[in-house]
């Protein structure tokens, strides 16, 4: 469904074929950010690498454009299926990781995933199949870049609508993702994509059944550190209460522009997560925008994760309860969507 996006990405070329919006890599990769919003019904144009000489021209029909990132698993590519005009961004693992079981095994995995969760924030598959021995994912193009870039390039998000935009986007997404008995296990700011139409869920390649009957990684925890729940760091496994405590991180990070639980070491932060608790400091910056997001948030980083809102549904229904009678899908998709039209990506 991975680390943050943090190398630096060489110059990219400019775009050659209509401008259509881009899409980060859902593995970890160098990002390539697509350029600004500009007037009302602009497509923003995306900026890709070149392909290199040895590179594939094609796969399974799709003609490759250009690079739009690359990791340590695979690369994601521009794509367009020859004889189409729509444009996609198709992901495959690199040739000389073919041979490895368990990365395959997670590949799938997030294919399979990915085609199940459907809804407004999350990103839709178009087509997934192997070519030649390679398997490959097309999904659709987004628009925009990833949180923690946001946060890097313009700061924390200062407008309370928009940050209660994101936190509402992001329950949705994990309602739909835990009613399919999922669990996202690495919500973090380089796994939510931040679009003109609002924020986007991605990156399910460790999603895992809640009922234990699909494994995760072998060697070594799922998840990135300052994203964890404290039950993560026991053997028991972790449920849809752990997307929830990741939920809270992230909804922080975005007001105050780092997780509650950072910390100069890796000890120190495992530390905060099962003892001394989240920073004041980063809580009291979602407090300042939206107290009542802020009790929100309070609940959702309850160590017991029994005490938690159960899952994204329970949080959908925490966030609205202090707004009167329960809204319906249309009226908190409305919400949602005025609220975002406040934040300047």
């Amino acid at each position: 469904p991975p680390t943050p996006y943090a190398q630096t990405a060489p110059a990219v070329q400019p775009v050659h074929a209509p401008p259509v919006p881009a899409f980060p890599p859902a593995q970890p990769a160098a990002y390539v950010p697509a350029q600004a919003r500009s007037t009302a019904g602009a497509v923003p144009q995306v900026a890709y690498q070149e392909l290199h000489p040895g590179e594939p021209r094609t796969i399974a029909g799709y003609q490759l454009l250009g690079r739009i990132g690359s990791g340590g698993m695979g690369t994601v590519y521009l794509a367009r299926r020859e004889g189409a005009a729509t444009q996609v961004a198709l992901k495959t693992i690199h040739p000389e990781l073919l041979d490895h079981t368990e990365l395959l095994r997670r590949f799938e995995r997030e294919a399979e995933v990915l085609a199940m969760v459907s809804g407004a924030y999350t990103a839709r598959v178009l087509d997934t199949g192997v070519d030649t021995g390679r398997p490959y994912l097309a999904m659709e193009l987004l628009d925009g870049r990833p949180l923690d870039a946001h946060l890097r390039e313009q700061g924390p998000i200062r407008s309370p609508e928009a940050l209660r935009a994101l936190a509402l986007a992001l329950a949705l997404a994990l309602s739909g993702v835990h009613r399919l008995g999922l669990v996202h296990r690495d919500l973090k700011p380089a796994n939510i994509m931040l679009t003109s139409a609002g924020p986007r869920l991605l990156d399910f390649g460790i999603a895992a059944i809640v009922d234990g009957t699909r494994l995760t990684r072998t060697g070594g925890g799922p998840g990135t550190l300052t994203y964890m729940a404290p039950e993560q760091f026991g053997d028991e496994p972790a449920g849809p209460a752990a997307d929830v405590w990741a939920w809270a991180c992230c909804v922080v990070c975005a007001a105050h522009g780092a997780s509650p639980f950072q910390a100069t070491s890796t000890g120190a932060v495992i530390r905060r997560i099962v003892d001394t608790g989240p920073e004041a400091a980063a809580l009291a910056a979602v407090q300042a925008l939206d107290p009542a997001l802020a009790a929100a948030v309070g609940r959702a980083l309850t160590a017991d994760p029994a005490a938690r809102p159960a899952d994204g549904a329970a949080l959908v229904e925490l966030l609205g309860s202090h707004q009167g009678p329960p809204k319906d899908a249309n009226a908190i998709r409305d919400q949602i969507t005025q609220g975002w039209r406040t934040l300047t990506l």
